[in-house]
């Protein structure tokens, strides 16, 4: 991992998303210390649970500073151990997912970078250098052109015999002989 990557950890509780952190600074502390860069207030949590340190290949490392309840990298108890993209920190019922990222605000990108998303950062907050705002306000000023295609029109469906005069005296013998029926019905199952 070179310079201008940045960690990203998601603070998870028993699976449910409660936070995400960004950060390229050497020492990230994690604890229940309202001064902790990762701040996890509960019980279960040390005071000064556990630090993530950059290494000289710009990963991080984890760090356990004798918490109580110990710290674990992918399941398994850790006093000092190495961090990996998708590695996943426990402390308590807590869980820290570890990824690396290029640092979207260093350097100095090709204008095709915004279109290509190598990083796949669909969804996420983006910052675009004025070369790339630029080339896109310049697509849109130049839309391709839409290709249009007909759409047959669908038939009109066939209307409803409209209820006449002629036809309600069937409406009601047809409503009479089943009410006769369903109270000749309702008697039978009585009085067996």
């Amino acid at each position: 991992m070179s310079e201008g990557n940045v960690i990203k950890l998601r603070l998870s509780l028993m699976g449910r998303p409660v936070r995400n952190y960004t950060f390229d600074k050497p020492v990230i502390n994690v604890g229940r210390d309202p001064g902790a860069d990762v701040y996890v207030d509960n019980p279960g949590i040390s005071r000064d649970h556990f630090r993530l340190e950059r290494t000289d290949t710009g990963e991080y490392q984890v760090v356990d500073l004798g918490s109580a309840n110990g710290t674990f990298v992918n399941d398994h108890m850790v006093n000092a151990s190495p961090l990996h993209n998708n590695d996943v920190v426990r402390l308590g019922k807590y869980t820290l997912c570890v990824g690396y990222e290029l640092d979207r605000r260093s350097g100095i990108r090709g204008d095709s970078a915004a279109l290509d998303d190598p990083a796949g950062t669909a969804g996420h907050t983006v910052v675009l250098s004025r070369a790339e705002i630029g080339n896109i306000l310049e697509k849109e000023k130049h839309p391709a052109p839409v290709k249009v295609v007909p759409m047959p029109m669908p038939a009109a469906p066939e209307p409803r015999p409209a209820v006449t005069a002629s036809t309600w005296p069937s409406l009601v013998t047809g409503f009479m002989l089943g009410a006769l029926f369903g109270a000749g019905a309702l008697w039978l199952v009585m009085h067996r």
